[in-house]
């Protein structure tokens, strides 16, 4: 054999080990889990009736967790199953005179919703380091996806004047004779069971080792449908309402098949 065959067989053979290599580091089961903690927000605020007293935002840490496992068909593409927790907290705070020689009033309203967590995500990794092989120490990753949301528990307080209210009820000074709900006694009638959200989650995987990596990233949630319960939308100039997240996501993902 030439030296000229010689080293065009080389080539071939250190061209197709690059390839497989590269087809094969991402490819197969992924598993990982993921601490969250941001701002949840409750949007726009359901005022029951009650249009003067609007109240002004307080935002308040919302947190989660979830565990996602996936499979890689490519060492681009996945496919993530996604199971969690996640907590949303909103507060709203205003000072009113309503008038007709009552004092100001200091209002409060405290609401805190709780969900367990089930989603399918699509996930898309890149090197930032040119063809993902056995050294890159380093990839982007986005995932996006939906969440279906089942509501645990629910807790709303609201205050006048640093007193508890039972809530919802009409508050002074409106006096109309047709108003349509009674105080609840458990938070969560005043919302929906089950409730369906859009996310997308961009970050990094910083290998530790071969196979583990740390990935932190920057997740955006939105709730595509109302929270309301449909009992608690017959007032006049009803607002439907969503649950919005924007935070930090901290976890591992171990990848079985890296070389």
């Amino acid at each position: 054999m030439s030296i000229h065959m010689r080293w065009s067989l080389s080539i071939v053979i250190i061209v197709v080990q690059s390839l497989w290599v590269k087809s094969y580091a991402q490819e197969g089961m992924q598993l990982s889990g993921n601490a969250i903690v941001g701002i949840g927000m409750i949007s726009p605020q359901n005022h029951y009736d009650n249009p003067y007293y609007e109240l002004d935002y307080k935002y308040r840490i919302g947190y989660g967790a979830n565990v996602k496992v996936g499979y890689g068909f490519t060492d681009i593409i996945s496919l993530v199953f996604i199971g969690g927790y996640q907590n949303f907290h909103q507060k709203y705070t205003g000072q009113f005179n309503p008038g007709f020689g009552a004092p100001t009033q200091n209002h409060e309203k405290d609401v805190k919703l709780n969900y367990v967590d089930m989603g399918l995500l699509a996930k898309f990794a890149t090197s930032f380091q040119g063809a993902y092989v056995y050294d890159v120490k380093a990839q982007l990753v986005v995932s996006t996806g939906f969440l279906v949301r089942k509501m645990i528990a629910a807790d709303v307080q609201y205050l006048t004047n640093g007193t508890e209210v039972s809530y919802p009820q009409l508050l002074y000074p409106y006096t109309n004779p047709a108003y349509p709900y009674t105080p609840v006694s458990d938070s969560k009638d005043l919302y929906t069971k089950w409730g369906l959200s859009y996310v997308i989650n961009v970050g990094a995987d910083i290998f530790l080792t071969n196979n583990l990596a740390f990935t932190p990233a920057i997740e955006g949630q939105l709730a595509l449908l109302d929270i309301n319960a449909k009992n608690y939308r017959h007032h006049n100039e009803y607002k439907s309402s969503r649950t919005l997240f924007g935070g930090l996501t901290l976890g591992m993902t171990y990848y079985f098949s890296r070389q």
